[in-house]
């Protein structure tokens, strides 16, 4: 068993954090070994990365489980670093270390993963341009319209892109945007689409209900206009398409970075947080309960699988590295019809490698073949510029500009060729920067690596940021990730990765022909964002800034003269290998032939191999991955509950149910009606859509708190685990246990009962309702006297299952010739037998009490007892209902419906 490791202290921190959130390897294996429920503790879903969608993927599982049916474990290569996104915390002047752990030419100077929990989404820019249909043309139709229809929506509201930019406001930003606008409605800017060929921003596209009509009025205020202003609506909306659409969800001060910059951090964190109030302590037996587990520095090195006779390949379990030897994790078995399932997390790169290392000979001559093909990227360029105030004067407002400002735009564009690019337009300036510039940027720049640039600002200049971020061309021959047959990284071969360098020019690197076009993609891309730095500097003389200690001036002239020396200025492209937005080596496609995965991520001819992330990607288009990734990975998810993963065993109802209606009928909505009384370390755990007694100590009842009943019918399921210890019961009409009882009788009665707790609610439904009983034992009560017998003899009729508890049943007193008095008419039901449901019925009508018991895997029903109340201070109308969680006793509920 491995031993309890409590929070540790570095040299600076207590790793409180960390030690909250994750659990270590051999804690999530000693968990698989407990039993919850009748059942061991196996995972169902194991995501292999916890990276950014990594964390989506299981955060969305974890929430949409709304039975409790499946257990998740994520396995992370890198530590937990930072709770959300850097940007999102205190200038520190760092994020954190990257890796490379691939093998690629040292021209596409690859800057590597963020190896941590949530990975790159902590230091990503945030920007999140929508997919067009143009761009999802070679994508599955089912897929497409999925997106459209739902989760780019879904998608849009989680990571906060579907908000107005409410920190990116103030003159700067009006200004240039109405200047860009008038721009490019000019003759001579055309950047290949037209406004009317783009999407509104997801603000207008994703409205939420209750919001207002998106008019005019609407939208001259999102685009702080004044209200006195007459541009159209059609113009608006134009306008509000040039806003960058930035992964932020609230208001700030002017120009603020708020503190909400979208990672998948805090969403993992508050499953986490669930997961463990759910396990409700630490230790083998708690960890057990935790739906969610998280392993960080656990390096995967291939998945384990298993050739079925129809040739068709299944996971059974994963291969993983960790302190020098390899270590299996083994998924649970199927069950009721339904299988367990690997979602492989990873970046694209290393997906790629654990896929080809695990699949390359069980699926050779399919699938495997074009594992690998395919890859592509992102072209991307960077101008940054120098204007005076006077190039935008013209729509400034005459007044004094009190604070440092900043813009962020986006314009899309489309070269001849049909590939597509856009501009992420960032700007800063019009105030002196003061001595802690740098941290004030770090919080107002949607993109960090252009913060050297903005801090050349002046009070009487702006400096412009222009990123032109460009598609690849799809299935190029140049393009392709391998397997070293030299290099290893914890003890499997590391990836090989070749890209078409379209950045070489063609005598350095001649390509193939996708290559090729990618070169001429990237010229028009570069050309158009020529023309946009002159929409911005109008006739004025401005200056490109080259690097950080030079400039270059571009003097006033004609527009022919100033393009040419926007031209000649070469060094603005990135390498390709810098852009982090590596996708579609594991394709998907309809046809099994032509691709790699399905439409929903599992590989072609596995049966439970999932893949999250850009690596699923046909084509790129020009956006950054991380909108449609989200989008990809929640309905993957989504699939995966609703037909792939194992949920609660299936339920027969013995009896017509007409007329009733639902108490707890397995969901996380009805489980949460229900309220514990008794102390803690024990109660209720909801798993497998069914409610299971835990925990030792003190006397525990789990009741229905939202309404009380008076008359009624009652239907309940119940499953024993143990023939010797299975003592629970039902009480029923008893007052809400957190109130004092409520008469002087009842609390004479409280004081004379010698094992009353009066610090424990649980004890006063005993006082002041009535338990059916479930105890086929009929364990004796060791503070009774029966007939001066103490303690209680085990097997009396009234502590037996099905009997009103301790209501006197005619048990036989053979030491004194006697039978007690049948205030109750019992008669046994039928034997509990472990692992099978039984239902109880409970009838109350005024005072008279009814209950059968049936077998519901047998039929067999019979009558228990009846009983007729006459004790004016128990079971008063209308009163509660509960069931009881004895100490040291696994009992299982489900199914708990009633007529009234």
């Amino acid at each position: 068993m491995a031993p309890f490791l409590a929070s540790e202290s570095t040299s600076f921190t207590l790793d409180n954090m960390g030690r909250f959130l994750c659990n270590t390897l051999p804690e999530a294996l000693d968990s698989v070994g407990q039993t919850v429920g009748g059942r061991t503790r196996e995972f169902d879903t194991i995501v292999i990365g916890g990276g950014t969608f990594g964390c989506v993927v299981a955060e969305h599982l974890f929430i949409a489980d709304t039975t409790r049916s499946r257990r998740i474990l994520v396995l992370e290569a890198g530590p937990f670093v930072l709770p959300e996104h850097v940007q999102n915390m205190p200038f520190m002047g760092g994020a954190p270390d990257m890796r490379v752990p691939w093998v690629n030419h040292p021209a596409l100077n690859y800057l590597g993963l963020i190896f941590a929990v949530g990975g790159r989404s902590l230091t990503w820019g945030g920007w999140s341009p929508e997919l067009l249909d143009v761009e999802l043309t070679d994508w599955p139709a089912s897929a497409r319209a999925d997106l459209r229809a739902r989760y780019f929506a879904e998608s849009s509201r989680q990571i906060g892109v579907k908000e107005t930019n409410d920190f990116i406001y103030g003159p700067l930003h009006t200004a240039l945007r109405k200047q860009l606008y008038d721009g490019l409605k000019s003759a001579g800017n055309e950047t290949g689409f037209a406004f009317a060929d783009l999407l509104d921003h997801p603000a207008v596209r994703y409205p939420d209900p209750g919001e207002p009509p998106i008019d005019a009025k609407v939208l001259r205020d999102w685009l702080n206009l004044p209200a006195t202003d007459t541009t159209p609506l059609a113009a608006l909306r134009d306008l509000f398409k040039l806003e960058a659409p930035l992964a932020v969800q609230s208001t700030t001060l002017p120009g603020f970075f708020p503190t909400n910059k979208f990672s998948a951090v805090p969403g993992v964190i508050r499953a986490a947080r669930l997961a463990s109030t759910e396990a409700d302590g630490i230790g083998s037996a708690a960890d057990a309960r935790k739906r969610l587990m998280i392993v960080p520095d656990c390096h995967v090195q291939e998945l384990i699988t298993e050739t079925q006779p129809d040739n068709w390949v299944r996971l059974t379990g994963v291969r993983v590295w960790q302190n020098g030897s390899s270590v299996d994790i083994m998924l649970a078995p199927p069950r009721s019809g339904r299988q367990s399932a690997v979602v492989v997390a990873l970046g694209t790169v290393e997906t790629t490698r654990v896929t080809r290392t695990t699949f390359q000979q069980s699926l050779a001559g399919r699938a495997a073949d074009r594992m690998g093909k395919n890859l592509i990227a992102h072209l991307r360029s960077n101008l940054a510029i120098r204007i005076p105030r006077a190039a935008i004067a013209a729509n400034l407002p005459p007044t004094v500009i009190p604070s440092l400002q900043c813009s962020a735009l986006l314009v899309k564009g489309k070269a001849a060729n049909g590939r597509t690019f856009h501009f992420q337009i960032t700007a800063a300036g019009l105030n002196k920067l003061g001595v802690d510039s740098e941290a004030e940027l770090f919080k107002k720049l949607p993109t960090l690596e252009h913060m050297d640039a903005m801090l050349r600002a002046t009070d009487d200049t702006v400096v412009i940021t222009i990123r032109g971020i460009g598609e690849m061309t799809p299935r190029n021959p140049d393009s392709f990730i391998d397997l070293s047959t030299t290099e290893t990284d914890f003890g499997r071969p590391k990836a090989v990765v070749a890209l078409g360098n379209s950045k070489a020019d063609a005598q350095q690197f001649p390509g193939s022909p996708e290559t090729n076009t990618d070169r001429a993609t990237w010229d028009e891309m570069d050309a158009i964002s020529d023309k946009i730095a002159l929409i911005f500097a109008g006739n004025e003389p401005f200056e490109i800034l080259a690097s950080a200690n030079s400039v270059i001036p571009v003097a006033a002239g004609t527009a022919a003269q100033r393009l040419a020396t926007l031209a000649a200025f070469k060094n603005r492209r990135d390498d390709l290998g810098t852009t982090h937005h590596d996708a579609g080596t594991l394709r998907m496609g309809d046809n099994v032939a032509d691709a790699v995965t399905n439409d929903f991520g599992r590989i072609h001819d596995t049966t439970n191999c999932y893949i999250a992330g850009p690596a699923l990607f046909p084509t790129s288009g020009s956006p950054n991955p991380m909108l449609t990734g989200v989008a990809l990975g929640r309905r993957t998810a989504d699939l995966l509950n609703a037909n792939v993963l194992p949920g609660p065993d299936p339920i027969v109802s013995p009896q017509p149910e007409a007329g009733f209606r639902s108490l707890f009928d397995g969901t996380a909505a009805t489980f949460a009606k229900w309220r514990l009384a008794g102390p803690g370390g024990g109660g209720m755990l909801h798993v497998n859509g069914e409610m299971v007694s835990y925990g030792d100590g003190g006397l525990r009842l789990f009741y229905y708190a939202t309404e009380a009943f008076g008359d009624f019918t009652l239907r309940l399921q119940f499953k024993i685990f143990d023939t010797a210890k299975h003592n629970s019961g039902v009480f029923v009409r008893f007052p809400r246990p957190t109130l004092d009882l409520a008469s002087a009788e009842l609390k004479r009665r409280a004081a004379n009962e010698a094992a009353f707790d009066a610090g424990n609610p649980a004890w006063k439904p005993v006082i002041a309702g009535f338990e059916v009983q479930v105890d086929d034992n009929a364990i004796g009560d060791g503070t009774k006297d029966f007939y001066g017998i103490r303690p209680e003899p085990n097997g009396l009729f009234k502590n037996r299952t099905g009997a009103i508890y301790k209501i006197q049943a005619g048990d036989r007193v053979w030491h004194l010739n006697m039978n007690e008095p049948a205030v109750q008419n019992y008669t046994p039901g039928p034997a509990l037998i472990p692992g099978v449901w039984f239902e109880y019925e409970i009838v109350v009508q005024g005072d008279d009490y009814s209950v059968f018991l049936t077998n519901t895997q047998t039929g067999d029903r019979r009558q228990t007892t009846s009983f007729h109340n006459t004790d004016g201070e128990r079971g008063r109308a209308p009163g509660f209902i509960g069931v009881q969680a004895y100490s040291g006793n696994t009992v299982a509920w489900r199914h708990i419906r009633i007529r009234t």
